[in-house]
């Protein structure tokens, strides 16, 4: 029996040809087990190894979308055709490299300027020069917005805790990259999401999703110390943002208090019973359910302002 079970747990966890055929072959003896299992482990790292590889992949072609030239030509007020790319990699990424990368990326903003051979005359950057540094310095940011911004909230929950509560490496790059997730968010929800009738069930559903992240940061308990001072730009002001300012406001684009109170007043002006097509009675009933359950979540939230 206990034999039995065993290779039943193998099965589970093996794949791979040779694996299955030495398990076909085995009998009671500890000496066909043992190879059996050497067969296991060599088909299980090779299934390891591939997930590896497709998962980098995923890595390099995502962040190859982000930085295709049509992705990169408009930045403001959103990079919104890095979007597709900011999502899938930040999927792939564990939460180490995304933290990681955005370091690497504010020390490129900060750190990297053209060659003194560039200079003029007067030993000045000409305005071409100046432009194409201070462009590629914001291609930057974009990624570390647009990234931040569709991270997946478990990742940023991992962030949180490696980084800020353990004291982690890099620390001060998860303040930074907790305010660019707030603005960017806060800008695409008012560029996007706010910006179009909340008219869908999914639509209402996804403009809670990403205000609830803004939500989430706005009341952590270190929230004073999010923000960022982004300078080594050659013709542009430093990018300086906090989540509230000296007074304890905040800015308007993620002022989760206000937007609460607008998404309230869209589920009668917009989305009332969901643009339900008639036809299904049962689904009616489920749609009205999960709207009046979206409405008491949003209520939920403007009472934990107060």
């Amino acid at each position: 029996m206990k034999t039995s079970l065993i290779l039943i747990s193998l099965l589970g966890v093996m794949t791979g040809c040779k694996a299955l055929k030495a398990l076909d072959s085995v009998n009671a003896t500890p000496e066909k087990m043992d190879e059996t299992l050497v067969e296991i482990r060599k088909s299980n790292d090779g299934i390891s190894s591939t997930n590896e590889s497709i998962r980098l992949q995923k890595l390099i072609l995502s962040k190859n979308d982000m930085l295709d030239e049509k992705n990169t030509e408009n930045l403001e007020p959103v990079a919104l055709g890095m979007i597709a790319g900011a999502k899938k990699f930040g999927e792939a990424a564990t939460s180490e490299e995304l933290i990681e990368y955005t370091r690497v990326l504010l020390l490129q903003i900060k750190k990297e300027k053209p060659d003194d051979s560039l200079k003029d005359e007067n030993g000045k950057y000409p305005a071409k020069v100046i432009a194409a540094y201070d462009h590629q310095k914001m291609i930057n940011m974009s990624q570390i917005y647009t990234i931040a911004g569709f991270c997946p909230q478990e990742k940023v929950d991992q962030i949180i805790n490696d980084q800020i509560f353990a004291g982690g490496l890099y620390q001060k790059t998860a303040y930074i990259f907790l305010m660019a997730r707030v603005q960017f968010i806060g800008t695409y929800l008012q560029e996007t999401l706010l910006g179009e009738p909340i008219d869908t069930v999914k639509i209402m559903k996804e403009t809670i999703t990403r205000l609830g992240s803004i939500d989430y940061i706005l009341k952590l308990p270190f929230k004073a110390k999010v923000g960022m001072k982004i300078d080594g730009f050659l013709g542009k002001d430093a990018l300086v943002a906090s989540l509230y300012d000296e007074t304890g406001k905040m800015d308007d684009s993620w002022n989760a208090p206000k937007l609460w109170k607008k998404v309230l007043k869209r589920f009668d002006q917009e989305l009332k019973d969901g643009n339900i097509v008639e036809g299904s009675s049962s689904k009616t009933t489920a749609v009205q359910q999960e709207i009046a359950d979206l409405k008491a979540t949003v209520m939920e939230y403007i009472e934990s302002w107060k």
